[in-house]
Parts: C-alpha cells; sequence; structure tokens
C-alpha cells in the first residue's frame, strides 16, 4: 500500500465532522418565543397596533371599543347621532363643527322617506316608478353635485359631501309629508318653496368650508337645481 492509500484509509471523514460539532455555535434558541410568545408587557413599553386600535382612541370618532356592546346600544347611538344632526339642520346653529363626522343611515333614511312619500301621492300603477325615480333622483343628484365640488377644487370629503346633502333633504321629506296630508295647492306650494329654500340654505352653509374661492357661484348653482328638483316633483305629485 502506497503512502496515498494510506492516507486515504487513516481518514474515516469523523475529524472534520468533530471539529464542526465542537465549535461553538449561537445561541438561536428563544427568538421567536420572546418576541411572538411573551404576553407580558413592560413599564414604558410601545403599544402594538392591537393594542392601540383596542384603546380610547379608534377610528370613527368611537372612544371604547364598540365590538362587545348589545346590539340595541349600538342602534340608540346610532339613531341619536342622526337625530343630533338632523336638528343641526333643521336649526342651523354652530355650524363650524356640524357634520363633521359623516354617515350614510340619515341621508338614506330621509331618501327613502321621501320615495315612500311620494310613491303614496302617485296613482297605484305608477308607484314603483315614482320610488324608484325619486330614489335614483337623490342618489345620482347627491353625487353629481359632490364630484361638480370636487372638480372645482373644494376642501370636502366625497362621503362627507354626499352626507350633507342627504340631511339637507329632510326639510323636503317634511313638505312632502305635509304635501300627503294636505292635498290643497294653496298649502302645498308655501311649505314646498319654504322647504326648498331651507334645504339651499342649510346645504350651502354647511358646504360654506370647502374653500371654492372665486367659484362658489358655479358650486351653488347644482345644488339650487337638485333641491328645486326635488320641490318640483313634490308640487306636480
Amino acid at each position: 500500500m502506497n503512502r496515498n492509500d494510506q492516507l486515504i484509509a487513516n481518514d474515516d471523514g469523523y475529524g472534520l465532522d468533530a471539529d464542526f460539532v465542537s465549535a461553538k455555535r449561537p445561541d438561536l434558541s428563544g427568538s421567536i418565543g420572546g418576541r411572538m410568545g411573551s404576553n407580558s408587557a413592560t413599564p414604558g413599553a410601545t403599544l402594538g397596533p392591537q393594542t392601540a386600535y383596542t384603546s380610547s382612541s379608534l377610528p370613527g370618532g368611537y372612544h371604547s371599543n364598540t365590538l362587545d356592546e348589545p346590539i340595541l346600544t349600538t342602534i340608540a347611538r346610532d339613531f341619536g347621532k342622526v337625530g343630533r344632526k338632523t336638528i343641526q339642520v333643521l336649526y342651523p346653529k354652530g355650524r363650524d363643527n356640524a357634520l363633521q363626522e359623516w354617515d350614510l343611515w340619515g341621508p338614506l333614511f330621509f331618501c327613502l322617506s321621501l320615495a315612500i312619500i311620494m310613491s303614496f301621492m302617485a296613482p297605484g300603477q305608477q308607484a314603483s316608478a315614482v320610488f324608484t325615480g325619486v330614489f335614483a333622483l337623490v342618489c345620482i343628484g347627491s353625487c353629481v353635485v359632490t364630484l361638480n365640488c370636487k372638480l372645482l377644487g373644494g376642501h370636502v370629503s366625497f362621503f362627507q359631501s354626499v352626507c350633507t346633502l342627504g340631511y339637507c333633504i329632510s326639510p323636503m321629506a317634511i313638505a312632502s309629508l305635509v304635501s300627503v296630508l294636505a292635498h290643497r295647492i294653496i298649502i302645498t306650494l308655501p311649505v314646498v318653496v319654504v322647504a326648498v329654500g331651507w334645504s339651499i340654505s342649510a346645504a350651502v352653509g354647511f358646504l360654506a368650508g370647502a374653500q371654492l374661492a372665486n367659484r362658489r357661484l358655479l358650486a351653488v348653482y347644482p345644488i339650487c337645481l337638485f333641491y328645486i328638483c326635488i320641490g318640483w316633483i313634490i308640487i306636480i305629485s
């Protein structure tokens, strides 16, 4: 056996492995458990996303976690907000802070109320068509007026503008109810005129913070046309 064969026979492969095993390795245990598995919080530590979400500052203006509250409490709170915003439209005092937290429950309620009342005033065969037409007119008209305000450079969010226009329909809903009960044009006409002026005044006042500068007239004209069309439908019905 020559020298090379003897070296190969003596080297069984365990020498290198033994040196590798005996080498000091860094301790990697506890890295995941220390970050993910620990539930204890040290004083002064920064709150994580889940803790911040369930704290006192929640999206939408809520100051507590509402996921576990009773459904009746949620409904009562939402109806209370709709009532307060409706009063702000009917009695516009302190408009600077009115309708800052937008919602679509109030506009939907007044839109459905107006469409249902108008369908009652229509002939039997046209009730469905009148309901659909009034509902579509209010929804599409609010979106068009809002887009016009946005295109003119108004600093107002889309849903906040739709919310404001929807709440300002409340005087029109009241006028349509008076029209159903009165059935006389001599009573309906002045009530509708007052309701149209009331709605326009409220909508223009609430959207005054859009900062339209010299384009204010271009934004007010579609608002006036929107409520005048609804008032005209109430009169001819």
